[in-house]
């Protein structure tokens, strides 16, 4: 079922009456379509199914009402629709036929029927797998993709709006929030309210910044991830996906990624985030069944032959963040490793001189630089090189300009690994640094 329009993000309307099928057909001008029912409605647009007289096949007819709405410029809003979804032929959008108006109080626009559902009740019926996730992800990237590459950013990403045809095609649809990167002030009111579906929206969309870009459909693309592998929604302290539903760890680095509260600390494109995806899926874990191909992937590169087992067995995590944390946990473990975890500098000291005590050597340490709360990553190092000049340490931070992510030899660090970082990221950074002390 094609899925109800978006609300402002600080608005709920309600939503109006809209004509019998019978009445609007009697409305069209010219008698070109055949209303026959109503298949979904919101409050701010309605969906019929219909058929096309002259070429005999079914259409969604999507119809707005001019009155409705007028603060949020919808005659404005159903124009660009329309022509942004008129410039966009690919096959996993929903293709527009035409458009016009009906009488001289509504807007109507004629679209590609699917047939079939829509994401948003494949989730809702608890029929979503994590194979099936990877299968839909990557055509609603793909879609995406193609529209930032013509300038046009959605900006209403969600499960409602992709739709599942029954023959196994995935469609992106309802561009009405849709803007063209070199319109900066488009669709923010003059009220200056963000428009958008609020737990998808990006926290600049819900800030209204006048310069929405690509980025914001990155970070409700790693909402929706979340969403396909959990069912639920990451609001408020979430849990990683595979903390929360068991799924691959190294897929919880894209999902932090993409929701990055700092577009600039985002993946960048979302053709990024769709090979991160890919690498994973194409590289299972030890023991791990393959997923099935994504649909419309790339072709698959050469897989190279697997690393070596790492002959280490116990490293020291210390990241105040709780879920960056358990993300590196997660990978850490998948691997074999022994994890011993702390929170802030203090603890850190306290844990390494506890393992050294008990016989237990710990081969490598991952030293977060900024604790707000307790001792900072660069203190805990002090104290950890007295205890043990020989530690052997890699420095993390957010803030790749901090002296001791650009140098880290001088305070002690055998390598830096600048944030956000992906699972492939972190191991490759912790076996080479390993590496390096094996053969020196």
């Amino acid at each position: 079922m094609p899925p109800p329009d978006t609300i402002p993000i600080h608005s709920t309307p309600v939503a109006p009456s809209y004509p019998a099928p019978e009445e609007l057909t009697r409305m069209m001008p010219g008698g070109c379509y055949v209303f026959e029912r109503l298949i979904g409605s919101g409050g701010m647009g309605a969906v019929y199914l219909g058929r096309q007289v002259n070429l005999g096949r079914q259409v969604a007819i999507k119809i707005l009402h001019r009155s409705h709405g007028q603060d949020y410029r919808y005659t404005e809003r159903f124009r660009m629709e329309a022509q942004a979804m008129a410039q966009l032929s690919h096959p996993n959008i929903v293709g527009i036929h035409d458009f016009g108006f009906i009488g001289s109080d509504y807007l109507f626009f004629v679209m590609e029927f699917i047939h079939g559902t829509d994401l948003h009740h494949v989730i809702s019926a608890g029929e979503m797998t994590p194979d099936l996730a990877m299968r839909i992800i990557a055509p609603v990237c793909d879609a995406l993709e193609y529209a930032h590459s013509r300038g046009i950013v959605h900006r209403d990403i969600k499960p409602a709006n992709i739709l599942l045809s029954y023959d196994g095609r995935v469609k992106l649809t309802d561009f009405g929030l849709a803007k063209r990167l070199d319109q900066p002030n488009a669709f923010v009111t003059h009220t200056n309210m963000a428009l958008g579906t609020p737990d998808y929206a990006a926290p600049e969309q819900h800030d209204a910044l006048p310069d929405i870009d690509h980025r914001a459909d990155v970070y409700a693309l790693g909402v929706l991830l979340y969403q396909m592998l959990t069912g639920t929604l990451p609001r408020g302290a979430w849990q990683s996906p595979s903390a929360h539903a068991g799924t691959d760890p190294r897929l919880d680095g894209v999902v932090v990624r993409a929701l990055m509260q700092d577009r600039t600390q985002r993946y960048q494109s979302v053709s990024d985030l769709k090979r991160a995806i890919f690498e994973i899926i194409t590289h299972p874990l030890c023991g791990a069944t393959e997923s099935a191909p994504l649909v419309n992937a790339p072709p698959p590169s050469p897989v190279p032959p697997p690393m070596p087992t790492p002959s280490f067995r116990r490293i020291l995590v210390l990241e105040d963040d709780l879920l960056l944390r358990g993300m590196i946990v997660r990978i850490l473990r998948a691997e074999g490793i022994e994890i011993i975890e702390a929170s802030e500098g203090g603890e850190a000291v306290r844990r390494y001189q506890e393992a050294a005590a008990a016989g237990k050597k710990i081969d490598l340490a991952i030293i977060d630089l900024t604790i707000p709360s307790g001792m900072g990553g660069l203190r805990a190092m002090e104290l950890l090189r007295k205890f043990d000049p020989s530690i052997l340490a890699i420095v993390s931070s957010g803030n790749t300009a901090d002296p001791a992510m650009l140098s880290p030899v001088l305070f002690g660090f055998s390598a830096a690994l600048p944030k956000p970082y992906e699972a492939a990221d972190l191991m490759g950074i912790v076996k080479d640094t390993l590496a390096a002390r094996r053969t020196n």
